[in-house]
């Protein structure tokens, strides 16, 4: 189509195709190479101590991780599949899907503890001497 400016462009006697093209900026200042905390942080990374303390973390976490989904979707599934079986009286008002949904909040709270127990007495006294042994490394 002539006479259209092309998007994003105003049409009018700014718009010439024969006006030069300012010069590109010149290049940003390159990155400096790898400094020296990047190094020590790369060999912590490497380390038996840091992979020691991972393998510990994923050790507790991905199993009560899987276990509280589980243990959630069958609290789901329930309420679908047997509305019946959720429907029986525990203890006055309260039913078996009262009482699921309340062991759902505790189940909660008891993972929660587990898991601050775990990182205190396993990872926490071992992670904090890595750390110090990082920060002596960098000064």
């Amino acid at each position: 189509m002539a006479g259209t400016a092309p998007v994003g462009r105003s049409a009018g006697p700014a718009d010439r195709r024969d006006t030069p093209v300012p010069a590109a900026a010149p290049a940003a200042v390159a990155a400096p190479a790898a400094t020296d905390s990047t190094e020590v942080y790369r060999a912590v990374q490497a380390s038996a101590a840091f992979q020691d303390i991972r393998h510990s973390y994923r050790s507790f976490v991905f199993p009560v991780s899987g276990v509280f989904l589980g243990w959630y979707l069958m609290y789901v599934a329930a309420q679908a599949a047997a509305p019946g079986l959720m429907r029986i009286q525990v203890a006055g008002p309260f039913n078996v899907a009262w009482l699921l949904g309340l062991l759902q909040f505790a189940s909660t709270f008891l993972l929660t503890w587990l898991y601050a127990r775990n990182a205190r007495t396993k990872r926490d006294r071992a992670a904090l001497g890595l750390r110090w042994d990082t920060q002596d490394q960098l000064r």
